[in-house]
């Protein structure tokens, strides 16, 4: 590459780091090769896979102004002197846990109520929706009601995973969340301060695998049940958990399930502010500015996104419609830095992904780059960067997507989110566009990013990023199914 190519940004001007190499494949190391079977979403965008892809083509926005009184007011104005200084956040609307969970017969109400954060509502509720649209070439549902012995529905728990299409120890759940239940300490601190006994559903309600047990315990599965905390990148690590159990032969099939539900109370947001990552803006449609030149942090955000995902010969043989095929990953670690991001790991993951992807085949068609960009000061320059030493001999066909967007960031499940937008785009051959109010930063000059919903027929590939806070990277591989 010569020296000029070394620079980036519309006057050339932008140092870009060099190229990250990396050691050979181990000679153990197997190529993989995941179907996914089906999506399902309670989104800020909505509160569906239709509903939130629907949005996005739309270039609606799941942003709206969300206040924690008195805690967001101080001053003459605003916001201004406030002890939360971020007043908006990727909010989930018209959500009813009783009409997704026990209205479905997903669970009883006792344990709606009482024992349920609300991450592990939204992990059931898009559970529910993927599992729901998996059937068969000969129309055999993987959803199937749960019989008593005198085979009558039961009443509480109305539906398993099927056990004559699949084996309750060959499905695994795997949930991937950030924050998980981590407010409910505040509110048992404020009953122990007032005198009064916490109950024992507030423990059941904090524990951050008690989403993945609980589905594994909804729908009868007994592959596994785990819980993964990866930051930011949660979700990729439970992804990739999944997977590998799914190509080591351990399970045919499963769920990996991307979530946080955060919002309820001011805890997260405090933190957050006070250190220094929210965008705090006062307009919701001029916050969560990725890829942008004028960018101040990132907006909070809450949802889940679930897919299932099998065994690419097993989804075959029974003749289930495959939306597209997860063949690459990267998985590393910064280890710098607490929060300041590590280019040179996040390179590698990505060049990891890229790699086991070519075991598959090359690249024959465009890519969607949908990457972890937050709207982080420091953090998109870093990532588009490296991006650029990744897919640079790939740049006119190329495109770069950031889902924060419109939705913001909703930690744990961001990158779920990230391969969802990724995924439909390769089976619609449909690219959203992206809103701006300003300029595109300069990093990201020359490299297409789509200011409008256009088709794009040639999208075979995806690469998808989701970085945490300071030592955890995961990019992901997907491939548009063939047939």
């Amino acid at each position: 590459m010569s020296v000029r190519e070394r620079f980036a940004g519309p006057n050339g001007d932008i140092p870009r780091p060099d190229p990250v190499d990396l050691p050979p494949s181990l000679d153990h190391e197997m190529p993989i090769r995941i179907a996914v079977l089906a999506e399902g979403a309670i989104t800020p965008m909505g509160n569906s896979a239709e509903e939130t892809w629907e949005a996005y083509k739309a270039m609606r926005g799941g942003i709206v102004e969300h206040l924690y009184k008195p805690y967001t007011e101080g001053g003459n104005e605003k916001g201004v002197d406030a002890q939360i200084r971020a007043i908006t956040a990727g909010t989930i609307k018209d959500f009813d846990p009783f009409e997704r969970v026990e209205k479905k017969g997903i669970l009883p109400r006792k344990e709606v109520r009482f024992k349920l954060g609300t991450y592990t509502q939204y992990s059931l509720a898009s559970s529910h929706e993927a599992l729901s649209k998996v059937r068969t070439g000969e129309g055999v549902s993987l959803l199937v009601p749960r019989l008593n012995k005198d085979g009558s529905v039961n009443k509480e728990r109305q539906w398993r995973v099927n056990p004559e299409l699949i084996h309750p120890l060959h499905f695994a759940v795997a949930v991937g969340c950030g924050f998980g239940g981590g407010d409910v300490s505040a509110e048992v601190m404020e009953l122990l301060k007032a005198g009064q006994i916490p109950a024992g559903d507030h423990m059941m309600k904090s524990l951050l695998d008690r989403a993945a047990s609980t589905v594994t315990q909804a729908y009868d599965v007994n592959g596994g049940a785990e819980g993964y905390v990866a930051a930011c990148a949660s979700s990729g690590a439970a992804e990739i958990g999944l997977v590998n159990k799914i190509a080591m032969g351990r399970v045919l099939a499963g769920l990996a399930i991307g979530t946080e539900g955060i919002l309820g109370t001011p805890i997260a947001s405090a933190m957050f502010d006070a250190f220094g990552a929210l965008d705090r803006g006062q307009d919701p449609l001029k916050v969560s500015r990725s890829l942008h030149k004028e960018r101040r942090g990132f907006t909070i955000a809450e949802g889940a996104i679930a897919f299932v995902l099998a065994n690419y010969d097993w989804a075959k043989q029974n003749k289930i419609p495959i939306l597209y095929e997860i063949i690459g990953y990267g998985d590393t670690s910064g280890a710098g830095h607490n929060t300041d991001p590590n280019g040179v790991a996040q390179e590698q993951a990505m060049r990891f992904a890229r790699r086991m992807a070519e075991k598959q085949g090359p690249i024959r068609g465009k890519i969607i780059n949908s990457g972890h960009y937050t709207g982080t000061p420091a953090g998109d320059g870093s990532e588009m960067l490296h991006t650029q030493n990744v897919l640079e001999e790939e740049k006119e066909r190329t495109i770069i997507f950031a889902s924060k967007g419109s939705a913001g960031h909703t930690l744990g499940a961001a990158g779920n989110m990230s391969q969802f937008t990724a995924g439909k785009a390769l089976q619609e051959g449909v690219v959203p566009g992206m809103r701006f109010d300003g300029e595109v930063m300069d990093e990201a000059y020359g490299w297409d990013i789509p200011r409008e919903t256009r088709e794009e027929p040639e999208l075979t590939d995806a690469l998808v990023n989701q970085f945490g806070f300071g030592d955890k990277n995961v990019s992901i591989w997907l491939r548009k199914n063939a047939s």
